[in-house]
């Protein structure tokens, strides 16, 4: 209740501070695009089992455009590409069976041929088609600028996601790497945050105008699988490293960033 509370006071004030009209010329449907780079990373629930490992720098574009419903509110939309992801350190003992250039169950292991690893690290390289939901909360022009405050709601859909592991060979007790796996069967097909940024517009020419804002992306959904497919927790003082009661690793983490937008609205 507290926090519903804060939230409705939040609300009320943005609304007091943004309310009133603006000098009605910017037209009621606006498009352009926005690029967007940024800094993410992973925070996963469990900090005994997994840990953060640094951030990776990613990059997005989207298709957008807002409508105006009054002179200082505008609900935006859009439609994009973005890359994203994160490093993540395996602090428990996990490992997979490897073959043919790619991470395989460990049913399939009595097929043929593979290769036993324990997972030390993992950089994750994530693509999603993007829909950004928002509300823009916008001054009075001031000069040739309006300032503005905009929560709003990103819904990724998994494009493709590819890893970079550091691993140990169970085979040679040497380390290794292996580079642009694909695992994206082992990742959630949506992912979910949300998004509070601040900006400015800059009019060129009549409702033209360059747009910029700073914000902080905030995960809302695990951008894995809760329960990996293939990936198996094991005793290390097990001579074949078996998976400890046939468990694979449960995991859960949330994507963090901070993403500069910049672009252009006619």
């Amino acid at each position: 209740m507290k926090k519903v509370f804060t939230f409705s006071l939040l609300v009320l004030f943005s609304f007091s501070v943004f309310s009133q009209d603006g000098k009605g010329d910017v037209k009621n449907f606006r498009f352009g695009g926005t690029v967007m780079p940024g800094l993410f990373w992973y925070k996963p629930d469990d900090m005994k089992k997994f840990a953060n490992n640094g951030v990776v720098a990613k990059f997005g574009v989207v298709i957008n455009g807002e409508y105006s419903f009054s002179g200082n509110f505008a609900f935006g939309f859009g439609l994009g590409i973005a890359s994203s992801g994160g490093k993540m350190t395996f602090t428990d003992t996990a490992h997979y069976y490897f073959s043919d250039g790619a991470i395989i169950k460990m049913s399939d292991t009595v097929a043929g041929k593979y290769d036993h690893y324990k997972l030390n690290d993992r950089k994750y390289n994530a693509s999603y088609f993007i829909i950004p939901l928002t509300l823009k909360m916008r001054t009075n022009e001031i000069g040739y600028m309006r300032y503005f405050f905009q929560p709003g709601l990103n819904i990724g859909i998994r494009k493709k996601v590819l890893a970079n592991d550091n691993l140990l060979s169970y085979k040679t007790t040497q380390t290794a790497q292996q580079t642009n796996l694909d695992i994206s069967s082992d990742m959630s097909f949506l992912r979910l945050s949300a998004l509070i940024s601040a900006g400015a517009e800059y009019y060129l020419s009549g409702s033209t105008a360059v747009v910029f804002s700073l914000g902080y992306d905030y995960g809302l959904s695990n951008v894995v699988k809760g329960t990996s497919d293939y990936l198996m927790r094991a005793d290390n003082a097990h001579k074949n490293h078996l998976p400890i009661d046939g468990s694979y690793v449960k995991q859960n983490f949330k994507q963090n960033g901070v993403i500069l937008s910049v672009g252009i609205l006619f």
